[in-house]
């Protein structure tokens, strides 16, 4: 004869709902140790500061599109959260896009669910690239000649050939990027901050970085405005 013994359920037996929730649990951190993305962060190498495209990341690292060459085995920094960067090596490279791995886990959840650099809405704290190129400065009826010292979606910083004077209403020109329409936000000296009106596309302008980056820039004879290609923004012909 067969015989059935019944046990009784401890204390400690989960409910049907709590292994519900112990399950979906489960999946949702499954789910952020390999997540899907585009969202823009930045990149702290031995040759400067690059904004680069977050493909993915998990706890262990990340892939990104970057815009310059990168090496295996290169140590670089990521900053997603202001102010909080990340250790890592390069542990691949595929055309523009790079495998990052991190030496400590990070907590993924916490990364995604807070407000990186690059979308702060203060314009100052976008992140500012640096880069040196000519340029020239409208700002009323004065015009000056100048060299880009950084530049950012939301601004830039340049040094003028002779002293500065004046507030307001400024047009930034830049070859193969063009005039810039913005305000004059500090001054100091020869050296001058500007706020744009339009934030500037970020493909656009990692692009332009990279291209400035392996040309030098042209002077006079380009410094003059085209046709327009965007809101505040004219290209140069």
């Amino acid at each position: 004869m067969l015989q059935f013994r019944m046990h009784r359920l401890s204390s400690d037996t989960p409910s049907p709902e709590q292994l519900g929730e112990a399950i979906a649990g489960a999946e949702r951190r499954s789910h952020v140790r390999h997540v899907t993305m585009l969202r823009v962060a930045v990149l702290y190498a031995a040759q400067g500061k690059e904004l680069c495209v977050v493909k993915n990341i998990s706890a262990g690292g990340l892939s990104a599109r970057v815009y310059r060459s990168f090496a295996v085995g290169e140590p670089v920094e990521v900053e997603l959260r202001s102010d909080e960067r990340i250790a890592g090596i390069v542990q691949w490279v595929r055309d523009f896009e790079i495998g990052i791995g991190f030496p400590e886990q990070i907590d993924v959840e916490a990364v995604l669910t807070s407000r990186w650099v690059t979308e702060d809405g203060r314009r100052q704290r976008l992140p500012r690239i640096e880069i040196e190129c000519r340029c020239r400065l409208r700002v009323g009826s004065r015009f000056y000649l100048a060299s880009l010292a950084d530049i950012s979606q939301g601004g830039a910083k340049l040094q003028t050939h002779r002293p500065f004077q004046g507030s307001g209403e400024a047009i930034l020109t830049l070859p193969d990027l063009g005039s810039l329409e913005g305000d004059v936000r500090w001054s100091q000296g020869n050296k001058v901050g500007l706020a744009f009106n339009e934030r500037l596309p970020f493909e656009l302008l990692v692009r332009w970085i990279q291209e400035r980056r392996h040309s030098q820039c042209p002077d006079g004879a380009e410094l003059t405005s085209g046709h327009d290609v965007g809101p505040g923004i004219r290209s140069l012909s």
